[in-house]
């Protein structure tokens, strides 16, 4: 079991409804505001929160006020707007460039050129940019660390008017950017996914399996500009506990191996960077004895059934393997957790196991304790020592 974030789009999602919903469900509007003056390009960017109903729900309505501007950024814009930051976590910026990647992918492909090329439009906005980092943002200081989503409702139909010109609904880089994820058709004719939300799903979130069994805490509405006839136009999003043991498919993943005795070594960790970034759950490397007694070295990704395919052929593309081997197997797990703990040196996030007996043990997170390292100069060993007295005084 994990501290989850479960995602309904039962009306559709926009990167700012999603924001306005995890304020809903108890993240600070404050810790928004922060993340924003921290990026020196939204530094002037202005956030309100207020309360609205949609038909009969209530809701958080985000209100971002931005400064005039006509720039069309591309890739490595952006990354450079997200490097900037001062307060964004390892995590925080690792998961915001993936979705950006993901989106120029997208763009790439349904516009037939490539991810260098590509310059964003709506989503390369500011406002784009806040959703993005934002999310992830709130979602760290909500202790969130897996992403579901039940139903992701999409319009049947339709047409919008973008940067390109009328495209049809759903826009094409946004149905680009859910291949492969559970969708519901709409009878409504208008836009219900925008891009950046689902560029944020298709980064972060997996289906929650069928017949998984979950435990809501805490629930939010983030309301949409549009007021819509039928159903009202909000996203609901849960935080809670994933029971993975309630479902045998929640425990299965894909095990994908390959052994290579001819590929450049510094080219693996690159790889390895890359699979981590795609949402691979764990990547080593072994070295192994080949035939013709040529030393080599197997690759071993572990992931979930549903990405098997994308990681698969991320590994046949940048290596130079000429085949994989794939395999499902059943992951035992102990219960887990994030908690974030006050310390002689400030708050640190630890991952507390249940061992089967009931007791209690610790992991302090690498991350964090290295950003606390950074920050008072101790080694990251000393601050390890520090998080792990701390728990033991609580």
């Amino acid at each position: 079991m994990s501290r989850s974030l479960i995602v309904d789009a039962f009306s559709g999602a926009a990167g700012d409804m999603l924001l306005a919903a995890l304020i809903d469900a108890g993240a600070s509007v404050e810790t928004l505001k922060k993340c924003a003056a921290s990026i020196p390009a939204l530094a002037k960017v202005r956030v309100d929160v207020e309360s609205v109903r949609r038909g009969a729900f209530a809701a958080k309505k985000l209100s971002v006020t931005l400064p005039h501007e006509h720039a069309h950024r591309g890739l490595s814009d952006i990354s450079k707007i997200i490097d900037s930051a001062t307060s964004l976590s390892p995590g925080v910026r690792t998961r915001a460039k993936a979705t950006f990647e993901r989106l120029a992918a997208a763009e790439a492909k349904v516009h037939g050129t490539s991810v260098e090329e590509i310059h964003f439009h709506e989503v390369g906005a500011l406002d784009a940019i806040l959703d993005i980092v934002g999310f992830f943002v709130l979602a760290e200081s909500l202790d969130v660390d897996s992403f579901y989503y039940t139903h992701l409702a999409v319009g049947a139909g339709g047409s919008i008017q973008g940067a390109h010109g009328e495209m049809p609904v759903p826009a094409p880089a946004t149905l680009e950017l859910l291949a492969g994820h559970r969708v519901t058709l709409s009878e409504r004719r208008e836009e219900l996914v925008t891009p950046t939300a689902a560029a944020i799903i298709a980064a972060a979130f997996k289906p929650l399996p069928l017949d998984a069994s979950w435990v809501p805490e805490r629930v939010g509405y983030g309301a949409g500009t549009r007021e819509s006839p039928g159903m009202p136009n909000v996203v609901r999003v849960a935080l809670g506990v994933v029971d993975d043991g309630a479902a045998q498919s929640a425990n299965e993943i894909s095990v994908i191996r390959c052994t290579i005795d001819n590929m450049n070594p510094e080219l693996y960790g690159d790889l390895m960077q890359r699979l981590f970034e795609e949402g691979a759950l764990e990547v080593y490397f072994t070295h192994v004895m080949m035939k013709k007694n040529r030393p080599g070295t197997e690759i071993t990704v572990l992931c979930d059934n549903s990405e098997c395919d994308r990681i698969s052929t991320l590994v046949l593309t940048h290596t130079t393997t000429l085949g994989l081997r794939v395999a499902r197997e059943r992951r035992v797990e102990l219960t887990r957790r994030i908690e974030t703990i006050e310390t002689e040196l400030g708050p640190a996030r630890v991952k507390v196991a249940t061992r089967p007996d009931g007791t209690e043990s610790i992991s302090p997170e690498y991350e964090s304790c290295r950003e606390i390292a950074q920050k008072t100069g101790l080694t990251t060993g000393a601050v390890f020592d520090a998080v792990r007295r701390a728990w033991l005084r609580r």
